[in-house]
């Protein structure tokens, strides 16, 4: 199996959950092998997820929240 950027962008997340099979891993090591682009996708994503996880849930202020709700409810 190959993988092209777009492949690999769509089954990411499955990736990073380790979701996937072992074809797909296989196969997702050899793009990034080669592909430095994608590379840097991963490795931002990951550290994306592991400061969501560290930092947790975070909360509007509700003055922000109301204006974005505002904003959301005038362009209905």
């Amino acid at each position: 199996m190959k993988l092209t950027c777009d492949q690999l962008e769509h089954v990411l997340s499955e990736l990073l959950d380790g979701e996937s099979d072992e074809a797909l891993e296989a196969a997702a090591g050899t793009h990034l092998a080669t592909c430095d682009s994608c590379r840097v996708v991963v490795e931002d994503t990951e550290h994306l997820r592991r400061a969501s996880r560290e930092h947790g849930r975070l909360r509007l202020p509700d003055e922000a929240r109301d204006r974005i709700r505002g904003a959301l409810i005038r362009d209905e």
